[in-house]
């Protein structure tokens, strides 16, 4: 290995390093969470703890049987099941309860910042410049902006690998000798951001790629530039498939939340709500001023927003500063949203763009385009004429801020937050340190100034994203998550399998989930349409659906009797004509209503007729009675003297399969939304699978484009990358 290619490994590491222990207070610490927020501890924690459990017990995360009777995993998206650092997650040990552990949780989301500077640090040496510089870009691209003040591990994980993208859109765009080779990996690695589970940052990265490449082969009259667009797209498609088609496939039978009251999948989102999630006007100053009448996503900081102004400048002769400077305003205008025409004609011409519903979330292509002018900026300080200029600007704002905030909080119109008020100081300090360097100090102690102020004006805000054990007003929603163990042990040493409900007053919605129950309900992002059919307040639905127990303070309607009481309060009601997870009759019968079937019917008829719309299942009548004996959700034993409907309280979705003694049968959809299976008479064993066909062809068609992409051409190409004492392109 080289002298040189040795030291970028090293400032590879060193950067690594620094973004750990800018999360010391998680990784090195037991009195810090990240996963708080109501969204995190109630939505993301159970998916993520299931699919970890699903791991440890030898099974691929295929369904959630924890939700509305059970969903699809792929086919919801936001649960990551398809994205393969969660599997490294999912793969740790668990702790001594059997879920996730701490640590991995920590590390994990420590992980996606480290991973998203290292990105942004290879870009950047791809773009020839220093290494000092890649550290700069790489930590304020991490830990500033959209990643690094971004909770949600599905966005994260689908916007860290922008800097990757662009490193082969950049090298596209050269026009260089390879460019399909470029046009695969930067296909790849946006079909990667597609597996994350969430389609925002996706959709924001393939939009803005297709504009860069699309302008490049008008402006360079390139043909191959032009297929370049194309190869990107089908790369992008085919790797992203294993998560892409079972999200289609789910959103054409599901009810999508994110707009009120949901929509189908012919439906838009709104453009009401595109305007309540864009940036404000008024939030524009919150780019450099944190907090300040804006989204923390937005706050760049005031050192990587000069020098990237100033960068851009001073370079601006070089076709990257222009092409990264389109990128910023670019990002920038669509997150305004609802206050430029620019978004709104994108939302009524491109297909799907209407479901990416937080314009906000594009400020991800102003922070990629303004890390990369970062990076040049932090180079031109090699410059003494370069130094001398931004140091005047720098104190004139320091000196000019100072003095309006202090007015400003004397009059009350600041909020009392001292971070705002920081801004103007961290500019006479860069103005200090540049004045300094005039006089002789050394370039190393002068740029680890600068990494060193930045560390630290980034770490100001981080303090919203990261909460102390002892803040009970936030940590509230974990706890509540964690609450109320009495009951969850009480609820296991129960016979199964049954279902519950929680008061959604006093526990959440996805409580059972988290501790490994069964719920007729559920706080997700989509619901398919045939459970949500059933009319789950009629008290036969919910014995139809194994509702057995109830958790609440007082009795609900109906013959429940109360079997146990919660040190919180909370008691356990118990109703014991609760169907059984899985059931035989000999009847069935035609489904009047499409819109509330099963609606009013006797509970005795539910529990001896399987209730049928355009099906074949076909059932005998038969005198003795049957048996069953349900060994797992996978594996049910049956025992009938006559033909019959094997009845499975489970939602039916696409992609289940049943074998009855080793021989493939169908699953039909029954009583609305259930499973059901034609049994023969006799002894049988009926096993069940679920493959769905999105999965397959998806899976295949990510594996096979990974491997013809690492056949056909080497994801990096080194390039030793040496920057000129004296630097060029002066103003």
């Amino acid at each position: 290995m080289s002298s040189r290619r040795f030291r970028t490994l090293a400032a590879a590491f060193l950067l690594a390093a620094m973004v750990i222990a800018f999360f010391w207070k998680l990784v090195f610490t037991r009195q810090f969470d990240w996963v708080w927020g109501p969204d995190l501890a109630e939505q993301v924690l159970p998916w993520l703890d299931f699919q970890a459990r699903e791991f440890h017990s030898g099974r691929f995360p295929f369904w959630d049987p924890s939700f509305w009777c059970g969903q699809p995993m792929l086919g919801q998206a936001q649960p990551g099941t398809a994205f393969p650092l969660n599997w490294l997650l999912f793969a740790l040990p668990l702790d001594a309860t059997g879920h996730l552990a701490r640590a991995s949780l920590q590390w994990y989301f420590v992980a996606m910042h480290v991973l998203a500077a290292l990105f942004a640090f290879a870009l950047v040496r791809d773009l020839k410049r220093s290494r000092m510089a890649a550290i700069a870009a790489g930590l304020f691209f991490s830990l500033g902006g959209y990643i690094g003040h971004t909770d949600w591990p599905q966005m994260l994980n689908g916007a860290m690998w922008a800097p990757l993208i662009f490193l082969y859109v950049f090298r596209i765009a050269n026009g260089g000798h390879h460019p399909y080779a470029s046009a695969m990996w930067a296909g790849v690695f946006q079909g990667i951001a597609w597996l994350s589970g969430h389609h925002e940052a996706p959709i924001y990265t393939s939009l803005a790629a297709l504009a860069v490449i699309g302008w490049e082969s008008i402006r360079q009259r390139s043909r191959s530039i032009a297929l370049s667009a194309l190869i990107f797209g089908v790369f992008a498609l085919a790797t992203g498939a294993m998560q892409i088609l079972p999200g289609y496939e789910y959103g054409r039978l599901a009810m999508r939340f994110g707009a009120p009251g949901g929509f189908q999948w012919n439906q838009y989102v709104p453009y009401s709500v595109h305007a309540k999630y864009s940036l404000s006007a008024l939030g524009l100053p919150g780019i450099i001023f944190a907090t300040l009448q804006s989204d923390l996503v937005v706050f760049a900081g005031i050192i990587a927003f000069s020098l990237g102004l100033a960068g851009a400048a001073f370079y601006w002769r070089r076709v990257a500063v222009r092409r990264s400077v389109a990128l910023a305003l670019g990002g920038l205008l669509y997150s305004l949203g609802g206050q430029n025409v620019l978004q709104g004609l994108m939302y009524a011409t491109i297909p799907q763009l209407n479901r990416a519903r937080h314009p906000l979330s594009a400020i991800l292509i102003f922070d990629l385009g303004l890390a990369v002018l970062f990076a040049f900026g932090f180079d031109a300080l090699r410059s003494v004429l370069f130094r001398a200029r931004l140091s005047r600007v720098l104190l004139i704002f320091g000196l000019l801020g100072t003095a309006v905030m202090t007015t400003l909080t004397m009059m009350g119109l600041l909020p009392g937050d001292p971070i705002v008020a920081m801004t103007p100081y961290f500019a006479l300090l860069l103005a200090a340190l540049f004045w300094m360097r005039s006089k002789g100090l050394p370039a190393s102690i002068a740029n680890a100034a600068v990494l060193l102020f930045l560390f630290v004006e980034l770490g100001g805000p981080s303090q919203y994203l990261i909460v102390e054990n002892g803040e009970t007003d936030r940590v509230r929603f974990l706890e509540r998550m964690r609450s109320n163990r009495d009951i969850a042990d009480f609820l296991r040493h129960q016979p199964g399998p049954f279902r519950i409900l929680t008061d959604s007053k006093e526990l959440p919605d996805n409580w059972p989930g988290l501790q490994g129950f069964e719920t007729t309900i559920g706080y997700l992002g989509g619901i398919s349409n045939n459970i949500l059919r059933l009319d789950r307040d009629d008290a036969q639905i919910r014995q139809l659906l194994g509702l057995r127990f109830r958790i609440q303070r007082d009795a609900p309607a109906g013959a429940a009797s109360a079997v146990f009481v919660g040190a919180s309060g909370l008691r356990i009601f118990e109703d014991a004509g609760a169907f059984p997870r899985a059931w035989i009759v000999h009847r069935t019968a035609q489904i009047v209503s499409e819109k509330a079937p099963l609606s009013g019917i006797d509970a005795t008829l539910l529990r001896s007729t399987a209730f049928v719309e355009n099906t074949h299942l076909q059932a005998t009548a038969c005198d003795s009675e049957p048996g069953l004996i349900y060994e797992s959700a996978w594996r049910i034993r049956t025992q009938t003297a006559c033909p019959g409907i094997l009845i499975v309280s489970r939602t039916w979705f696409p992609g289940w399969q049943a074998s009855i003694d080793g021989k493939a049968s169908n699953v039909e959809q029954v009583d609305g939304a259930l499973q059901g299976v034609a049994i023969p008479a006799g002894s049988h064993l009926v096993e069940f699978t679920f493959r769905p066909q999105s999965f397959i062809i998806g899976a295949a068609s990510t594996l096979l484009s990974i491997c013809l992409a690492l056949a056909l051409a080497r994801p990096f190409r080194y390039q030793e990358v040496k920057i000129p004492d004296q630097v060029h392109g002066l103003l």
